[in-house]
């Protein structure tokens, strides 16, 4: 008996050491977390379950066990903090690396955009996206220095408006047609350089914006959860997040 209740505790112990942590998010951060995920769990054995994409996709499971949730941005998780009020706090969430916001044109650039001002010429077709941490950003793009002009002259090229990334992505390799798509650096990694090169724009026009990341208030293993975020934190990671377009902290 007493052997018995050994190898149940023993049992129950190793379980709860290696429970899964259930992470959400949106899409476009997934490259880099998934390959800091791999890399966590081979040293640690601690087993790390991502579910990504649009919040539509993930937020019921979310709502049910989630132990960590991530964003794209910071609109993006006070919009979480409001669908999950029982999950997140505000107070608890983290802040991860940064990455540019410029433009993607096609890989042989036959426009010759490389700068923000390009884009307002006469004849050249933009999408942008207004969601996926990215709601008003060719807004604040155009009006970063007080000029209403670049906001006329932008709207009147932008032809196509993307709900999220991912519809993006997909119209981008349907239509060629398109000439320029206002996004982040990320983005244009996950298109490939066949179909995409990224144009970093100069300080006039260039904008920032932040991953935050939290752990989720009734999570059961909060201290495992905290301990992967300090890893995505760690100097070990940065190279990670570098190669994927992100800005080294």
């Amino acid at each position: 008996m007493k052997k018995l209740f050994i190898l149940t505790f023993a049992f129950l112990f190793a379980s709860q050491l290696y429970a899964e942590i259930f992470i959400y998010g949106p899409g476009i951060p997934t490259p880099p977390i998934t390959k800091l995920a791999q890399k966590y769990e081979a040293n640690t054995k601690q087993k790390i379950v991502l579910q990504t994409g649009p919040t539509n996709l993930w937020l019921e499971n979310a709502k049910k066990n989630a132990d960590i949730v991530f964003s794209g941005s910071t609109e993006m998780m006070d919009g979480f903090i409001n669908l999950m009020p029982n999950k997140l706090d505000f107070k608890n969430i983290q802040v991860l690396n940064i990455r540019e916001a410029g433009i993607i044109v096609r890989a042989n650039n036959p426009k010759k955009i490389v700068k923000f001002s390009d884009i307002l010429k006469p004849n050249v077709k933009v999408m942008v996206v207004n969601g996926g941490a990215q709601i008003g950003l060719h807004e604040d793009m155009a009006l970063k220095n007080k000029e209403r002009d670049n906001l006329i002259k932008l709207r009147s090229n932008i032809a196509f408006i993307a709900p999220n990334h991912k519809v993006a992505m997909e119209e981008w390799k349907k239509d060629s047609s398109y000439d320029a798509l206002i996004t982040w650096k990320p983005l244009a990694k996950v298109l490939g350089d066949e179909n995409a090169k990224f144009i970093s724009l100069d300080n006039k026009s260039i904008l920032y914006r932040a991953l935050e990341i939290s752990v989720a208030k009734d999570s059961k293993q909060k201290q495992e959860a905290q301990q992967f975020i300090d890893f995505l934190k760690s100097k070990e990671a940065q190279a990670v997040w570098v190669e994927y377009g992100y800005i080294a902290n």
